[in-house]
């Protein structure tokens, strides 16, 4: 005989097996274990989504574009996702001085993930990006400096028309996520000061040559004005009196450093090249601090050859980028004709090039090129131009 036990309510016995409690608490646990089989279930099936929407939210690139002028600096923040996706974060207008990089730098922290890393670019406008530069430079902060050139061709591939400094700064701050670019590195004391001398000289010099042509027109002219000559006279008398000046200030620094000195004099050895040249040279490179080979010192300067092929129809003469260093390019140009007349390697390539193209420039842009390459080699190696050096090691 089943046993029976009491139920809470009065003169009412329930069978434990059949009792509608037990019976409810299994159904209860049943519906319990069904919800929490349904809801992994949709876990599992919800989960490779969730967490591929987790992972391409994830930054993993951000860049701070900069548009430079010369009162104000426009800023905007780019970040690009694991989807690819890039979004500017925000846009800010600062004052170009210490003060408005100071506010600058405590707004970039503000929209960042500080455990990703910031890199800054900005387009090379003059010397009005110069400043900030190396203020972000002296902070061990990423920066490159982008070329007008580069920035105008990225820009019309993104299909952009207008042109405004904030429009400027998100383009800037797209490009840096998108592109890997180069680090800006400033020159060393010693050769931004022979580099600004260098460039000074050449001013005065290129202002010599119009103020001789007008004295030589004056003088040619009919009835001259004596005050007017006179003035011209002093004029170009102060020139050669200061281009005397940044000669002996550029001596003077080299005096002081031996080893500059001696890789300075080796480089003199080459035929044509001269102290001056040589100076306008090494100091536009940076002393070649930085080219790791002599094609990308050829690059810089520009010398490198560029050719336009494509089908039946397009068919250009190769020539040089002219895409570098200008001041390189003009430096070499006198040094160049001097060794086709001296040196007899030099020479020898001069007339294979012209008895081939019937074009002298060219032969002389291509001695150009040898000269800068030689002075990159002395330079590096420290060693005396030997005329004879191919023969040798023939």
């Amino acid at each position: 005989m089943r046993g029976f036990f009491k139920s809470k309510q009065p003169n009412r016995y329930v069978d434990p097996e059949v009792s509608p409690i037990s019976q409810s608490s299994k159904s209860q646990n049943s519906t319990k274990v069904a919800s929490l089989m349904e809801s992994r279930q949709n876990l599992n099936e919800q989960s490779p989504l969730l967490i591929f929407k987790t992972m391409t939210n994830q930054i993993i690139r951000q860049n701070v574009g900069i548009d430079v002028s010369k009162a104000t600096i426009t800023v905007a923040i780019a970040q690009k996702k694991l989807d690819q996706s890039v979004v500017i974060k925000s846009t800010k207008t600062f004052s170009n001085n210490l003060a408005g990089f100071a506010k600058m730098d405590n707004w970039v922290k503000q929209f960042t993930d500080t455990q990703i890393a910031i890199h800054y670019n900005m387009e090379a406008t003059g010397v009005y990006y110069e400043a900030l530069a190396y203020w972000l430079y002296e902070r061990q902060r990423p920066t490159s400096v982008i070329l007008a050139k580069q920035f105008k061709n990225y820009a019309a591939s993104l299909n952009i028309k207008s042109k405004t400094d904030d429009i400027d700064a998100r383009v800037l701050a797209q490009m840096g996520v998108e592109r890997v670019l180069s680090f800006w590195q400033p020159h060393s004391c010693q050769m931004r000061t022979l580099k600004q001398l260098s460039r000074e000289r050449n001013a005065l010099k290129d202002e010599q040559i119009d103020i001789k042509n007008q004295l030589h027109a004056l003088n040619h002219s009919y009835r001259p004005d004596e005050n007017n000559l006179k003035r011209v006279e002093k004029r170009l008398e102060l020139i050669k009196q200061q281009v005397k000046e940044i000669e002996q200030d550029i001596k003077n620094i080299v005096e002081k450093d031996t080893q500059l000195k001696q890789r300075i004099d080796n480089v003199c050895t080459i035929k044509g090249v001269g102290f001056i040249t040589a100076i306008s040279i090494i100091a536009e490179a940076n002393g070649f601090a930085l080219f790791r080979s002599k094609a990308q010192l050829v690059c810089y300067a520009g010398y490198n050859v560029i050719n336009k092929d494509s089908g039946t129809s397009v068919k250009s003469k190769p020539r040089i980028s002219k895409k570098g260093n200008k001041n390189i390019r003009k430096s070499l140009h006198f040094p160049s004709l001097t060794a086709i007349q001296h040196d007899r390697n030099m020479q020898k390539t001069y007339d294979l090039i012209y008895d081939k193209t019937k074009i002298k420039m060219k032969g002389v842009v291509a001695i150009q090129r040898k000269i800068l390459v030689l002075i990159y080699t002395i330079f590096k190696k420290n060693e005396a131009f030997d005329e004879n050096y191919f023969q040798k090691t023939a």
